[in-house]
This record gives C-alpha cells, structure tokens and sequence, in this order.
C-alpha cells in the first residue's frame, strides 16, 4: 500500500493509502488495465496505523504508449496511476 495525502470521499470517510493491481497483461500489449483502490486508516491491536476499509475503486487503462515508457522501473506504473488519479503520495 502506498500512503497519499488524504482524499475525503462523501458520505465514506478520508482515504489515507493506494493499492493498484494489474488485471489485464497480455504479452504485446494495446493496452494494460489495472485494478486500483483508496483505503481508509484503522489501528491494529498494538495501535499501529494499518489500511482499513475501500472507500473508493475503479479501473484504470494504460495505452501503449505509456506501456512503452514503463521500461526496468516497476515503481512506473503506480506513479503513473497516482498522477492519472490526481493522488499525491506522501
């Protein structure tokens, strides 16, 4: 999970972390789809703050383009995602 600046979703709460999957990954790609999610914060029993519910979700698609920029850097894609999102990690 990635820790972003809080983004208040109505009626749900403040999500405080991001999670991306990739879903979709064929060999020659036209385009990559992934799987992301806002989490809220909650606390474990030893009161360290953990990911709690998913406030928010949704599917996001690379075209391959962006897929021709990823090259060795598997940070690439979650950066990428972040600023399509309009997400700030901090």
């Amino acid at each position: 999970m990635i820790k972003i600046q809080d983004v208040i979703v109505p009626t749900k709460g403040t999500a405080k972390y991001f999670n991306i999957i990739a879903l979709n990954f064929p060999m020659n790609p036209t385009s990559v789809t992934f799987y992301w999610q806002i989490f809220s914060e909650t606390q474990n029993e030893e009161g360290v703050k953990i990911p709690g519910s998913s406030l928010m979700d949704g599917n996001i698609v690379m075209t391959s383009e962006e897929y021709a920029q990823w090259g060795t850097d598997d940070s690439y894609p979650i950066l990428w995602a972040i600023q399509k999102l309009n997400f700030t990690i901090i």
